[in-house]
């Protein structure tokens, strides 16, 4: 048995992010009256242009010793229904939720989906809900660091230390710090600046510089100077 809901269609002022725009948010009421034998169905569209991370689906309903169940189906090539999210608890609750992910850096994939609220054993037919989406939010890519210097100069002359080859694929370095003495312990910070002169004493000096993101993320990279006599 089918019966009629009514949908309601809101749209939120979302952020594109680089990778698309999310699909916008859903709100649904509908009427599923007999138990065990009566549900009601809610078409959600995912563009083709759209990259979300997630969709949520709620149902709520007021009766806590009310039952309902809660399933979410794509659509395939042939009409079938594929099953991709469900949510069927119990009493004493009001609610029912579900959640589908995106599989890695690929987005939830689109299409035609359905949310069908079944009546397992409620006695108040009414419901409400929600299918909420979020936007795909990559992981951070590690930066890479780079760093040149002359190899040999003569003591008292300044070494010039030069990561500005260093790269942040995904984003930007916002940080260049300095081990100068080679104990492992970044003394220096070079802040946004990617190149340091500085002057060594006598003998071999293994350098390093670590760069980090905008996301957190941190790359190393070291070279020996070699400060010779006058």
């Amino acid at each position: 048995m089918r019966v009629f809901v009514v949908g309601v269609l809101v749209v939120l002022a979302l952020p594109a992010t680089a990778f698309g725009k999310t699909t916008p948010d859903k709100t649904f009421s509908g009427s599923a009256p007999v138990p065990m034998s009566s549900q009601a169905d809610i078409p959600v569209t995912i563009a083709s242009d759209d990259a979300d991370g997630h969709m949520s689906v709620e149902v709520h309903w007021t009766n806590p010793f009310d039952d309902f169940d809660l399933y979410v189906y794509k659509k395939n090539s042939t009409g079938g229904l594929d099953q991709v999210g469900s949510s069927a608890g119990g009493p004493p609750s009001t609610s029912e939720q579900t959640t589908i992910d995106a599989q890695g850096t690929s987005p939830i994939p689109p299409g035609d989906y359905i949310v069908r609220v079944v009546n397992y054993a409620a006695t108040s037919p009414d419901f409400s809900g929600v299918v909420k989406f979020g936007p795909l939010v990559l992981p951070n890519v590690k930066p890479t660091a780079r760093l040149k210097a002359v190899k040999t100069v003569r003591k008292g002359k300044a070494s010039v230390l030069d990561a500005s080859g260093s790269r942040d694929t995904d984003g930007k370095i916002v940080n260049y710090a300095w081990d100068l003495d080679g104990n492992g312990s970044m003394e220096t910070n070079g802040g946004s600046r990617p190149t340091l002169r500085h002057k060594f004493s006598r003998g071999a000096h293994h350098v390093t510089v670590r760069v980090t993101d905008n996301g957190g993320k941190r790359a190393y990279a070291t070279r020996t100077v070699r400060v010779t006599r006058r």
